[in-house]
């Protein structure tokens, strides 16, 4: 026979002793009508003693009794420690800023003063042939021959060289260049 649908959950909340006192004294009340259930709330109370934790020791006792002190020192000793770095980190920050005032105007002095102009360096001044021969020497510079791997004999146009030599003669001997175009 099993136990009334109803108390099922009120017997084992009885046999581990978890009920209020007035639903436990209507458990009880139950339980004195009632064989089935009686015998049910016995063999919970069998099962959940087999469970049961043994007492706490002497030792253990102790342990709880001063977890709280532990615990506030603890938290004491971590408080001392963040305070400690704080004033570390704050002391720190205080020597920084006297090191940039004291600095600042020494660096701001450097920046602020302009360097001193340079005269600047003038190219020797070259004569009108050497600056035609340059010219030349720029024109007929290939700078791809050298990419392309093309040999002298591939580039050489006898006929066009030597038209450009007297173009180049005639311009360059030319007093007044812009007229002659």
């Amino acid at each position: 026979m099993a136990a009334c649908q109803d108390n099922e959950e009120l017997l084992t909340l009885f046999a581990a002793g978890a009920l209020e006192p007035e639903e436990e004294a209507r458990v009880r009340a139950h339980l004195d009508t009632c064989a089935t259930c009686r015998a049910e709330a016995e063999a919970n109370q069998e099962v959940l003693g087999l469970a049961a934790l043994p007492p706490p020791s002497v030792k253990e006792q102790a342990m709880v009794a001063a977890l709280p002190r532990t615990t506030v020192g603890a938290w004491r000793r971590a408080q001392v420690q963040q305070a400690a770095r704080m004033r570390t980190a704050g002391a720190l920050m205080a020597a920084a800023a006297v090191v940039l005032l004291v600095l600042g105007p020494v660096l701001q002095r450097r920046v602020a003063t302009p360097p001193t102009p340079t005269p600047p360096v003038e190219a020797p001044a070259n004569t009108p042939e050497e600056d035609a021969v340059a010219l030349e020497q720029w024109a007929l510079a290939d700078p791809l021959a050298d990419a392309l791997d093309l040999s002298e004999a591939d580039l050489e146009e006898p006929e066009s060289d030597e038209l450009l030599d007297s173009e180049l003669d005639d311009f360059f001997s030319d007093t007044n260049p812009g007229e002659s175009l």
